[in-house]
């Protein structure tokens, strides 16, 4: 039987930890499962129920370490979850789901939506439009999607891609990907135009990225290929120790590292502006709400005197801040961060002491 390829699964990724929103992200309840609005709808949430429409609610699944299986249940009942054996960064994530995408679709190769849990989107159907160019491609050719968000400044914490010759319509050949540059390089890239936001959200068929796998991760495509038999011999429940064994001898790596930038099949989809972030940290957390008339954004109870451009959240305490200037402080209630706007990419460092100190209770 021909492969079916109209059929479309999204798979939302859901097992980072998102550090440098600590102290309110925990390896038990990262950021994905917070709410960065007024709404109380979490990322995941957000994320789940603005792709539905392209997909159907029973061709979601959610890809995630299975410690987080209970908080994902709670957020989005009856939804089937990938559960991966250990933390091996997305390289390794995505390829295990587009292996259980061909076991559960045997007689298909499917479309995979592949999109981060913990991204924050304004317009959901701007966000659609560009998907769906991105499943009109991988439908009909051997081709790695990525969805390229417009710069709107010098931006050093995301990856940038190079627009080679157009396709059709937003989308065009990848010249080639750029890992996070330096505020002067990022400069350059805006300036220079042609270039876009690596965003993260992926399109492709499960057969196509497999081959990827197979030219540039070859180690890590034959373990891919070994839990695809267990899976198809014994079925998932069975599998659960063969995979882990498999599993953690892969490499840790992203797919860009290890996939997109040597793939000479990429192409970049220009995407209409839809209001993209990808809320890493606190201080784009902010980004979201309005702020008072000396630049303060004030979630909680709190006392601000002679402070502008601060940021303040308490989940229960009053917080008091006297004299500051560009000054984020997160009270979680078991733990304070206190952290200028320069600095706030460092938070993630705050964690790795943790862990090194041994307080799990707080990470």
């Amino acid at each position: 039987m021909a492969a079916d390829r109209s059929e479309t699964l999204a798979m939302v990724l859901a097992g980072g930890q998102g550090s440098r929103f600590w102290p309110l992200s925990r390896s038990a309840f990262p950021k994905q499962f917070l709410s960065i609005g007024d709404t109380g709808e979490s990322l995941i949430q957000a994320t789940v129920r603005r792709v539905t429409p392209l997909v159907g609610e029973s061709n979601v699944r959610i890809v995630a370490n299975a410690l987080l299986e209970p908080v994902i249940q709670e957020q989005l009942p009856g939804v089937k979850v990938i559960c991966e054996p250990m933390a091996k960064n997305t390289a390794a994530c995505i390829g295990l789901a587009a292996v259980c995408a061909l076991v559960e679709k045997p007689n298909s190769d499917p479309v995979l939506l592949v999109l981060p849990a913990d991204h924050a989107i304004k317009d959901d159907e701007r966000l659609r439009k560009a998907l769906q160019e991105g499943i009109n491609q991988a439908r009909e050719n051997d081709v790695l999607v990525t969805i390229g968000i417009p710069p709107t400044h010098p931006h050093t914490g995301y990856g940038y891609i190079k627009k080679g010759k157009g396709i059709s319509g937003r989308t065009f050949m990848v010249e080639r990907f750029f890992e996070k540059p330096s505020f002067e390089r990022a400069q350059k890239y805006v300036e220079a135009g042609g270039y876009c936001w690596n965003s993260g959200m992926f399109v492709w068929r499960a057969s196509a990225i497999l081959e990827a796998f197979q030219t540039h991760l070859p180690q890590m495509s034959e373990g891919l290929l070994q839990i695809k038999e267990i899976l198809e011999r014994d079925g998932p429940l069975k599998s659960v120790a063969k995979i882990a064994t498999i599993f953690k001898e892969f490499e840790t790596i992203s797919i860009d590292f290890g996939v997109l930038e040597h793939a000479k099949n990429c192409l970049v989809i220009d995407a209409d502006g839809f209001g993209w972030s990808d809320v890493g940290s606190w201080d784009q957390w902010a980004e979201s709400f309005e702020r008072d008339g000396d630049g303060n954004l004030i979630k909680g109870e709190a006392v601000v005197i002679d402070s502008n451009g601060c940021v303040i959240k308490s989940d229960g305490r009053l917080v008091a801040v006297v004299g500051l200037k560009d000054v984020i402080v997160i009270d979680s209630g078991d733990a304070i961060l206190v952290v200028s706007h320069e600095h706030v990419q460092d938070v993630r460092k705050v964690v790795e002491e943790l862990k090194r100190r041994g307080r799990s209770d707080l990470t």
